[in-house]
């Protein structure tokens, strides 16, 4: 019987309702083939045991069998994925025979929480900031929003769980790689694209005035977009308020009682960097994610050690429309990871370009 049955054998699963999840404990199988196949079999255990646990957080599966002219060609199996583990750890990891059985406890969940057991690591270039400000709005104000970006620069780079790797006074590139090539900006001052494991970060910020009355209102619209090496884009938006003075029979004596523009820029920028560390640490939280590349039916994914992957990761294709599968890592360089499909008989071209997930199997 293939491999890919494996996947539907009976969950053990004893749920508890838990503030942020369901934590469960699951079971998974794997066939030792030889000696040397001893850690990779472990890892096919736990990762089936983390699959069944995901299956309990609301997937579905269906399994059914091809045939051709009375011959089994096929296993196929079809996941829809709706929860994910959010932590796990191995309670238990035995062999009798050559069969290994992985027990799992984790906790299911719909998305990310506040405390992860392992963070993903994001290297990241900074983007030119996008800033806009009213004609309306006070002097200082732009001077204030770019000081605002550089504050947000200065905590991503103390963020424990991002390297910083450029800082760029230039747009994100747009256009394919293929046109760099052609692009004066590129020939004259070199290439500022990411690399495609990387994250880009552009802060866009807006100030504007508004509301009625005699004081007017001064709003700071700042958007922290986060974009990854597949195009996933993020954006955590913060809206900031203050009034501004308005005239006053006081003449100049009105500086004694109306605010100055250090309180009213203290106002505007309360609290930012807190809200940079929340978006940070929600993103260095989830699952590495890549693409697959297929190369002389060698499987590899641009993001190594760098990104926080480590030889116990395992692989989830991530497709909306496919089911989900997945793969050991069998080299691992600093950008570069080399993975092998848990099934022996899925050919390596069937995940060209696939998108793909990393968790962690605590081996």
């Amino acid at each position: 019987m293939r491999f890919v049955l494996a996947l539907l054998l009976v969950l053990a699963a004893l749920p508890v309702r838990a503030a942020e999840g369901l934590v469960v404990q699951a079971t998974g199988f794997a066939i030792q083939s030889g000696a040397e196949d001893a850690a990779s079999a472990k890892r096919r255990a736990v990762a089936d045991a983390l699959l069944q646990a995901a299956l309990s957080g609301g997937a579905s599966v269906t399994g059914h069998t091809a045939v051709d002219r009375s011959v089994v060609t096929a296993d196929l199996l079809i996941v829809r994925p709706v929860g994910r583990v959010l932590r796990h750890s191995v309670i238990a990891l035995e062999r009798n025979g050559d069969t290994w059985t992985a027990t799992v406890e984790a906790l299911v969940g719909l998305g990310p929480v506040g405390v992860c057991d392992s963070r993903r690591n994001l290297v990241v270039t900074v983007y030119a900031p996008v800033i806009s400000v009213s004609p309306q709005a006070p002097a200082w104000t732009e001077p204030l929003a770019m000081e605002v970006a550089k504050a947000l620069v200065r905590r991503l780079e103390a963020h424990p769980a991002t390297e910083l790797v450029r800082v760029t006074d230039r747009e994100m590139p747009r256009f394919g790689k293929d046109r760099e090539a052609t692009d004066y900006e590129v020939l004259t001052k070199g290439s500022v694209r990411m690399k495609e494991g990387d994250h880009a970060f552009i802060p866009v910020i807006e100030i504007g005035v508004g509301g009625r009355g005699a004081r007017a209102d001064l709003a700071m619209d700042l958007t922290m977009v986060l974009i990854g090496g597949n195009g996933e884009e993020v954006r955590q938006g913060v809206r900031r308020t203050v009034k501004l003075p308005g005239a006053s029979p006081l003449g100049r004596l009105a500086v004694m009682v109306e605010p100055d523009r250090r309180q009213m820029a203290a106002r505007l920028t309360e609290g930012l960097q807190r809200e940079m560390d929340a978006l940070l640490d929600v993103e260095t939280c989830k699952p590495v994610l890549a693409a697959l590349k297929v190369s002389g039916g060698t499987i590899s994914a641009p993001v190594g050690r760098r990104q926080g992957l480590s030889r116990g990761s395992i692989a989830f294709t991530a497709d909306r429309d496919n089911s989900t599968e997945m793969l050991e890592v069998v080299e691992l360089g600093a950008e570069r990871v080399v993975l092998r499909p848990l099934d022996p008989g899925r050919p390596a071209k069937a995940f060209a370009g696939r998108p793909v997930r990393f968790l962690e199997a605590g081996l």
